[in-house]
């Protein structure tokens, strides 16, 4: 049995540049992926430095965390803000941050404050860099949106999850091969710690409310950066239709960084896909 591994073509082929060492200490991998089962649930997820970074050596400024407790997953996915020379540091510490955040946390989320202690790592990390706490140069070095998933058991095969996000960051309901939206076009960012500029952490908007949505057998919460949300635009094209097909179950791990390794065209930024599915229970 054979399997072309060449990268899935999405548009007009392009220059094939040979990727160069990430210039980053600690050394940063190109590509990262996981996956695994729980009762009620399966996921995936893959991250996937992309072709301008490769050229360029620059590393890999998406990051994606996965975690479960008490029979929900916990889904995070971030990405650095390009022009932030330690936002791929920034990514990591976010995801961190928030999954440490929600394994603490009770059934009441504060999702606010969720956001807060995320951008506020940020922050302090900057602080132990320079001496003392500095948004602005925190902002300057580490910036990273955000998208959080917490998606809870609901019934046999069924699931209901609470999204927010902070940033240009997406997230899908992907159900028989259509792409929902689930999250509106990001809002001019009014935040406590700075008070203008791009939507990115450690920037947190007033008000925080999570958007809730019902998810059956079937259909899959989809969260990704905007390195795939871009080039899939309504997924009606080749690459919706690619993911569409591919995570109708959940694929091998390797399959998914395959697919995600997509060429062609101007898309050439990181790009970060997590999914869930909603699975039947296996205990009696």
């Amino acid at each position: 049995m054979s399997f072309d591994w060449a990268p899935p073509l999405i548009g007009a082929t392009g220059p094939e540049l040979p990727a160069r060492a990430p210039q980053t200490q600690p050394y940063r991998p190109d590509t990262v992926l996981d996956g695994w089962a729980t009762d009620g649930f399966a996921v995936r997820a893959a991250s996937v430095r992309g072709p301008g970074h490769r050229a360029s050596d620059v590393p890999r400024q998406d990051d994606f965390a996965l975690a479960t407790a008490d029979g929900s997953v916990i889904a995070v996915v971030a990405d650095g803000v390009s022009n932030a020379p330690l936002s791929h540091l920034g990514a990591t510490m976010v995801c961190r941050t928030v999954v440490d955040y929600l394994l603490r946390a009770d059934d009441t989320v504060d999702w606010h404050d969720l956001l807060r202690c995320a951008g506020w790592a940020l922050v302090e990390y900057a602080g132990r860099q320079l001496g003392e706490p500095d948004p602005q140069r925190a902002e300057a070095l580490l910036a990273s949106t955000v998208v959080v998933a917490l998606v809870r058991p609901d019934g046999p095969g069924r699931a209901v999850a609470h999204l927010v996000r902070v940033g240009d960051s997406a997230a899908w309901r992907l159900r028989d091969g259509t792409w929902e939206p689930l999250l509106t076009d990001p809002a001019d960012p009014q935040d406590e710690l700075l008070p203008d500029g791009v939507a990115a952490l450690p920037r947190v908007p007033p008000e925080v409310d999570p958007v809730a949505v019902t998810l059956v057998a079937g259909d899959v919460l989809v969260l990704a950066t905007d390195g795939f949300a871009e080039p899939l635009g309504h997924g009606t094209g080749d690459l919706g239709r690619l993911f569409g097909d591919g995570l109708t179950t959940p694929p091998a791990m390797t399959r998914l960084a395959w697919m995600l390794d997509f060429a062609g065209g101007a898309w050439d930024d990181d790009r970060t896909v997590l999914a869930v599915w909603p699975v039947p229970s296996e205990l009696p």
